[in-house]
């Protein structure tokens, strides 16, 4: 009884209406042969002509606004997750109450390590041509965030903690990082364009075609640059070890990738101490007693990072009037170990 329940489990699941209408919708109008479904989630086609990623659009506003992005990104350096025209020349078809496109999909994966050149350039192309009005205004002061953080803990007789230990420790090293921060951000508080990119923008938003990356701008919203870049780095260039990263920061630099405003704002991205204060919210969320080793280490692993990514952006960047490298920022003036 078990091993036919296992059995019919691992069966396909039968296509149900909306798929086959949608297939269907598909090959009236697009000029594919055949065409099966190969993945449902993200939903891809494979086709006599490769694998197709399908989109639905349920947001028609969302769908011009990327219409017209892709037509600003165009470019011969790199591939684009292009709309496909259909038979009748539009770039997408209508079910219903959404909207459908169709892309292609390239299946070999474009690490950074060994391909910083391809990566750099087009990172140093989206700076460039990816721009428009700023979607996200930072207003507040980040060192008057950090000062009302600390004193609210306080008052909440959070010193018998463990995490407190940490939290006072750091909170000098937050304070000179948070003022840094706002000091790198204020010449361009009321900028009138800024550098977007789509809000989903990670090392698996590029694959390769041939020798060219192959970038899917997808269906995110257009979101602060320099934030979704600062995380990119953050998050997964480093972890391709220091000297890919490195490499990357001087093909940015050598290529004029970066400019001073937008050095500027990557760096103020890291200097933000947000896992200072994730840290101080877990604190308040905590009870005495309490083991607070894992706490303790994502923090320590995530403010470390930043250091690290800041001196090695400062030895290829810095600031007017720095001497090469920076300053590293800690508990005591040290790293968090």
């Amino acid at each position: 009884m078990n091993c036919c329940i296992y059995r019919k489990a691992l069966r396909p699941p039968r296509m149900n209406n909306e798929q086959e209408m949608l297939l269907s919708a598909v090959q009236a109008n697009y000029y594919f042969g055949h065409l099966r479904i190969a993945n449902e989630q993200p939903l891809l086609i494979e086709t006599e002509r490769g694998f197709k990623k399908i989109r639905i659009w349920e947001d028609e506003a969302l769908l011009k606004l990327h219409l017209q992005w892709r037509e600003r990104l165009v470019n011969d350096r790199y591939f684009i997750d292009r709309m496909y025209v259909t038979r009748s020349g539009f770039p997408s078809i209508r079910i219903g109450h959404y909207s459908v496109t169709c892309h292609d999909a390239p299946r070999e994966q474009a690490s950074l390590v060994e391909n910083e050149e391809l990566w750099a350039g087009l990172i140093t192309h989206l700076v460039q041509v990816s721009r428009s009005e700023p979607v996200d205004d930072r207003q507040f002061s980040s060192s008057a965030r950090v000062h009302t953080v600390f004193e609210q803990a306080k008052n909440m007789n959070l010193q018998g903690l463990d995490l407190w230990k940490m939290i006072d420790a750091c909170f000098s090293s937050a304070c000179g990082r948070a003022e840094q921060a706002d000091r790198l951000r204020d010449p361009y508080r009321f900028q009138s364009k800024t550098f977007l990119l789509p809000d989903g923008f990670s090392s698996g938003t590029c694959t390769r075609l041939f020798d060219t990356l192959f970038f899917e701008l997808g269906q995110s919203r257009p979101a602060d640059g320099c934030r979704i870049l600062a995380r990119f780095f953050l998050n997964e260039a480093l972890a391709n070890g220091e000297q890919s990263v490195h490499k990357l920061f001087q093909l940015l630099k050598s290529g004029g990738g970066f400019d001073q405003k937008i050095a500027d704002l990557v760096l103020a991205e890291w200097l933000e101490p947000d896992e200072w204060i994730w840290l101080v919210n877990a604190g308040v969320q905590a009870h005495e007693g309490q083991n607070d080793d894992m706490t303790l280490k994502t923090f320590k692993q995530l403010w470390d990072k930043k250091i690290l990514l800041i001196h090695i952006f400062r030895t290829i960047f810095p600031q007017p009037g720095e001497t090469v490298g920076g300053t590293d920022f800690g508990a005591n003036g040290e790293q968090s170990d």
